[in-house]
């Protein structure tokens, strides 16, 4: 397993944690048979994203999971040395900064490496990301939230019309609905006629709170106010290498867990045979109830 992060140095240094909360998710978790078993390393990261919340923390959990299942182009075959995610690595740069912002956030970046549309592959470059992720949540202090910086330098027409509607709106539920850890900002940089196109896309599926999130930024001063230059790569006038060498970096990390990765993402499924009557009485995106063997996404 990769190494996660210090059990006891998170609830001395997260007061506002009481470990008897985790103690009732842990309970509640043993009554949902369709659920898999969580470290409680993973019920602490769910509950800091929902800030502390323990009824939207059980919802959140259950529609993260039920994600994983049903979102099968994007966690099928999740090995980081298949063709289709060694691929998209030579196209996309895809990885964290060492650093955080003045607030804390971490900060995850996506850039092309290769600007040939031909072989852009949007489903395979969100492979990265979800084959690594939790990787990088579970070795980190926990963290008050995200800030997604992509750079959009090399965009074009060709790489837009190669993008999925079905997929960017189930990426765009996951990141408002699912993801264990809060999304507070989403970060344009380089931005182009194509890439307008992707944000207007973008807009018509994202929830208020998820636009006022959305930021683009004309010039590196404007991403300096908001990503500190001091932990950006050399492209964005920071002292850090360049984004291609920390995505080879954060790659080879990923590679070295292989074998992990992939039985971590074949027992992180819902099963829905299991799932409690109770909770199949309406139909939603994939939260915590709905009739899923009939999941919908629209």
């Amino acid at each position: 397993m990769w190494p996660l992060f210090d059990l006891e140095k998170q609830y001395a240094t997260n007061p506002q944690i009481k470990r008897e909360e985790i103690q009732k998710l842990k309970e509640w978790l043993r009554t949902q048979p369709h659920m898999p078993e969580l470290l409680e390393h993973e019920i602490l990261l769910f509950y800091r994203a929902c800030n502390f919340q323990l009824e939207y923390t059980k919802q959140v959990i259950d529609k993260y999971f039920t994600f994983r299942t049903h979102a099968e182009e994007f966690f099928e075959d999740l090995d980081v040395e298949s063709p289709q995610i060694l691929q998209a690595q030579q196209v996309m740069a895809c990885f964290p900064l060492k650093g955080t912002t003045a607030e804390g956030y971490r900060v995850a970046v996506s850039k092309l490496l290769d600007p040939d549309p031909a072989k852009y592959d949007f489903v395979a470059s969100f492979k990265i990301t979800f084959s690594t992720q939790d990787m990088w949540l579970q070795g980190q202090d926990l963290m008050p939230g995200v800030l997604i910086m992509l750079d959009l330098s090399g965009f074009s027409l060709g790489h837009f019309v190669r993008i999925g509607l079905p997929q960017i709106k189930k990426i765009l539920n996951y990141l408002q609905e699912a993801v264990p850890s809060q999304v507070i900002g989403l970060h344009f940089v380089n931005p182009s006629a194509a890439a307008e196109k992707l944000m207007n896309l973008l807009n018509q599926f994202m929830k208020n709170n998820m636009k006022t999130a959305l930021v683009v930024h004309p010039n590196l001063e404007s991403l300096h106010k908001h990503i500190p230059r001091d932990i950006l790569p050399q492209e964005y006038g920071g002292p850090e290498a360049t984004c291609a060498e920390l995505a080879e970096i954060y790659y080879k990390q990923a590679r070295k867990y292989r074998l992990d990765i992939i039985e971590y993402n074949n027992s992180r499924r819902v099963k829905e045979e299991l799932r409690p009557a109770s909770d199949r009485n309406t139909v939603n995106n994939f939260g915590a109830q709905g009739n899923f063997k009939k999941i919908e996404f629209d």
